[in-house]
């Protein structure tokens, strides 16, 4: 990954914590991925197969996850039980969705699981996100953002938006070149076993253009981080040897999982030898 590359995850990390931002982004070593990040994933290009029409029935959406499904990643780090519940539940949830797919009335899908990546001048440094569907409205020349979720959909304040919307929002500047666009929607729909209503987020240009410049802020503190990463590590890497430390609940989440990595590591390299 480019060095001045940000994605929303990191800004987000980095505003929650920036020692959790650093143990988990500035590392050499990837974070190990929870069951269910993995089953997330997983439902998420299923959703972007059938939004794409190459999964049209259920023998189709059944030879893709008997091919595709993650048991390498998954391996033996969780119990049988908890795997075959997993698995039950993205395919139950992959039913339910090929059955009934997000298709309002009077859109057209112009857009799957599309990476948009835009510079950022201020700062000198790239933001990138995944919209997972872009639908577009030819007689309303509206474009809606849709961004699928797996989680209950939390209330949001207006006033006060998230980093993820405006991000999407300075990323759709983007696309207007394509789809000029007169009316912007950025939709956080729920996949799961019942039908949910679309979540609409709206956010006011003048708000977001008193907001926009603390994610510039971030972004350059992110970069400064960058730059003297070497220094930074080292007592990073003691943090990590003192586990009982009192920490963030970030930092707290973040070492449990490093260290079950290194258990599982160490195990491996034992089985090896």
């Amino acid at each position: 990954m480019h060095r001045t590359l940000y994605s929303t995850p990191m800004i987000e990390t980095f505003r929650a914590c920036q020692r959790a931002y650093a143990l988990t982004f500035l590392r050499c070593r990837p974070e190990p991925e929870s069951l269910s990040f993995i089953c997330k994933q997983f439902l998420l290009r299923v959703a972007a197969q059938i939004n794409r029409g190459k999964i049209t029935t259920i023998s189709q959406m059944q030879k893709y996850i008997g091919q595709y499904w993650p048991a390498e990643r998954l391996g033996n780090k969780y119990s049988r039980e908890a795997v075959t519940k997993a698995f039950l539940s993205v395919y139950k949830t992959s039913l339910h969705y090929l059955a009934k797919p997000y298709r309002p009335h009077g859109s057209r899908i112009v857009g799957v699981a599309l990476s948009v990546r835009a510079r950022v001048p201020h700062v000198q440094v790239y933001i990138e996100d995944t919209f997972d569907l872009i639908l577009w409205y030819p007689g309303e020349r509206k474009l809606e953002l849709v961004d699928f979720t797996t989680q209950p959909l939390k209330a949001a304040d207006p006033s006060w938006p998230c980093t993820a919307l405006l991000v999407k929002k300075y990323l759709a500047e983007k696309l207007q070149t394509r789809w000029p666009y007169k009316r912007l929607a950025i939709n956080r729909q729920r996949l799961g076993l019942q039908d949910y209503a679309p979540d609409f987020a709206s956010l006011d240009e003048s708000i977001n253009r008193l907001h926009w410049p603390e994610v510039i802020k971030d972004l350059e503190q992110m970069k400064a981080l960058e730059e003297k990463e070497r220094e930074d590590l080292e007592p990073l890497r003691q943090l990590m040897q003192r586990p009982h430390e009192r920490q963030c609940r970030h930092c707290q989440i973040v070492l449990a999982r490093l260290s079950q990595y290194q258990s599982g590591e160490e195990e491996e390299l034992y089985l090896t030898a």
